[in-house]
């Protein structure tokens, strides 16, 4: 009989322990329950995705459309980097001063590519995304960005009317494809003719100059690619 009492007893105290200290389990979290991180594009990035290319949408997966790569203005030497490198590069045109790196973006599977250039207008910096047909050299897109150039005058240099004038160009990459309509005396058949902005001769000389000059930086480049 005491042993039935002593076993119902244990029974009782083990029951009571397990009661006050139940045992805790860690969730287990299956491999596709992990939490995905994802590196936030900059909005710079997105704004050449967008610039390059008709299809962008806000669900474009840009790293799987776009190959990013870097010129070394010094050396001439091309090599791969990645969105974070190329993003800083961009930024960095809106500095006055020479960049010793420029980014390239090359859209996939096509023969397009976005090519940065980079100049000083009446202002400060200014600067141009342009999209080019790399085996046929021909200007298909640009825009022109300025830092400080003044309302009614330098600043036109962004408006439409201006940047038209650059479309569909086939660049010469040993002279200057374009002329500054009023920088010259009388019409010759040497480059492409720009009309400058009215009252922002030292914009327009900045922005045709910048054209001209840097584009011929990615020489190298572009001849590897022909």
């Amino acid at each position: 009989m005491k042993k039935i009492k002593m076993l119902l007893m244990m029974v009782v105290v083990l029951g009571w322990n397990c009661k006050e200290n139940p045992k805790q389990t860690e969730p287990i979290m299956e491999p596709e329950q992990e939490i995905q991180t994802t590196t936030e594009v900059p909005a710079s990035i997105k704004e050449i995705a967008a610039f390059a290319m008709s299809t962008f949408t806000d669900t474009t997966n840009i790293q799987d459309q776009i190959i990013f790569k870097e010129l070394n203005t010094t050396s001439g030497i091309i090599s791969t980097t990645d969105l974070e490198r190329a993003s800083d590069l961009y930024k960095k045109l809106a500095n006055r001063g020479q960049a010793t790196s420029l980014p390239i973006f090359e859209v996939k599977e096509t023969d397009l590519v976005v090519l940065p250039v980079q100049g000083v207008g009446f202002g400060g910096a200014i600067w141009a995304k342009v999209l080019l047909d790399k085996k046929a050299l021909e200007i298909k897109n640009i825009s022109f960005e300025h830092k400080a150039e003044s309302e009614g005058y330098g600043a036109a240099v962004s408006e439409k009317t201006f940047e038209d004038q650059f479309l569909g160009v086939k660049i010469n990459l040993e002279e200057d494809t374009f002329t500054l309509q009023k920088a010259i005396e009388k019409a010759n058949d040497d480059g492409h003719f720009i009309d400058g902005i009215s009252g922002a001769t030292m914009t327009s000389k900045g922005a045709v100059s910048m054209m001209n000059e840097g584009l011929r930086k990615y020489g190298g480049y572009l001849k590897s690619v022909q």
